[in-house]
């Protein structure tokens, strides 16, 4: 099982990259694989829409 750790979000010219950071554990919990990690492109449009979402949120709060 994948367990995720971190994810962030980079605008990268125009295109969000999402890169993710997860441990995997076997069915007894035991760490089999720490730190992995794995990066894509946002493309899916449920995603971009989810994502930008939470731009707007942060942006908004920033704002004051």
């Amino acid at each position: 099982m994948k367990i995720l750790r971190a994810f962030q979000v980079i605008n990268r010219d125009g295109t969000k990259t999402v890169s993710a950071t997860y441990n995997e554990v076997d069915e007894n919990g035991n760490i089999i694989k720490e730190n992995a990690k794995d990066s894509f492109y946002a493309v899916d449009a449920t995603l971009t829409n989810h994502l930008t979402a939470i731009e707007d949120y942060i942006n908004s709060r920033m704002e004051g």
